[in-house]
């Protein structure tokens, strides 16, 4: 049995298909095929035949409608059937937690995507949680400062650490300069209130530059901000297909559910 998943970043598009086991089918620019998308998902049903696809799109999601996508060009609208196969959406950050919890067999996870962007998806009790549709949404959450977010509003946690906002990420990442900008601490903070909301047994932590951060200057700088009650464990998922593989457990656990 055939299932897809795609990821929708704000660099690029994503495809895995798993049968037995997950396969890399393609990387797609996001500038040039987010206008044609139903064209590259209809080429994909017609090679690869699956029972069902799973989106996880960089987008704001209430009731299966997207809102806002900050970080895309556009917004894809939502369709939820293709040549007879059905398609599952959801925000990517919640497609990286669901696979990183499944990966790591854990009942309670944060998981964070640092990239374009900064995502995050939340599952207690081996659910993901949602909320009305846009719960777990900390890069857009308020740590001080009049700079502008691209969401279009203020003083948001990307504004300071994210890859639209800072400059030669690889450089910093290299250099190890990037543990020294401010955004880094103001990250460190946002995920130690979250995890002191939440309780997680795990941080997970990925996307094109979480990814390459180090686990002990992350582990050691949350820790700074949390009770000592609070031991989650950090770790990084340095795997760019994280969110298209969450996308396939999404279309098959939607599947089952049906």
């Amino acid at each position: 049995m055939v299932f897809l998943g795609i990821d929708v970043g704000g660099t690029n598009i994503d495809v895995v298909v798993m049968d037995e086991k997950f396969r890399n089918i393609g990387t797609f620019p996001t500038k040039q095929y987010i206008s044609k998308f139903y064209e590259l998902l209809e080429m994909l049903i017609q090679k690869y035949k699956p029972k069902a696809i799973g989106v996880g799109a960089a987008m704001w999601f209430r009731k299966n409608k997207p809102l806002n996508a900050p970080n895309l060009p556009e917004i894809i609208q939502v369709e939820n059937i293709v040549l007879d196969i059905p398609i599952f959406w959801d925000n990517d950050a919640n497609c990286f937690a669901l696979h990183s919890s499944i990966a790591n067999k854990a009942e309670n996870l944060i998981g964070i995507t640092i990239g374009t962007g900064i995502g995050c998806g939340v599952v207690m009790n081996r659910e993901v949680i949602r909320g009305e549709g846009l719960a777990g949404e900390i890069g857009h959450t308020f740590v001080g400062g009049r700079k502008k977010c691209v969401c279009g509003g203020y003083g948001h946690l990307e504004c300071y650490f994210s890859g639209w906002s800072l400059k030669n990420t690889e450089k910093l990442i290299k250099s190890g300069e990037i543990y020294n900008v401010r955004g880094f601490d103001l990250l460190c903070k946002a995920i130690a209130n979250a995890v002191m909301l939440l309780d997680p047994q795990i941080i997970s932590i990925g996307g094109r530059i979480g990814g390459k951060l180090d686990k002990n200057k992350l582990e050691s700088s949350i820790y700074t901000y949390l009770m000592p009650q609070f031991n989650p464990k950090v770790k990084i998922i340095d795997d760019p297909l994280a969110v298209a593989k969450g996308a396939c457990y999404l279309a098959i656990l939607s599947s089952q559910s049906q």
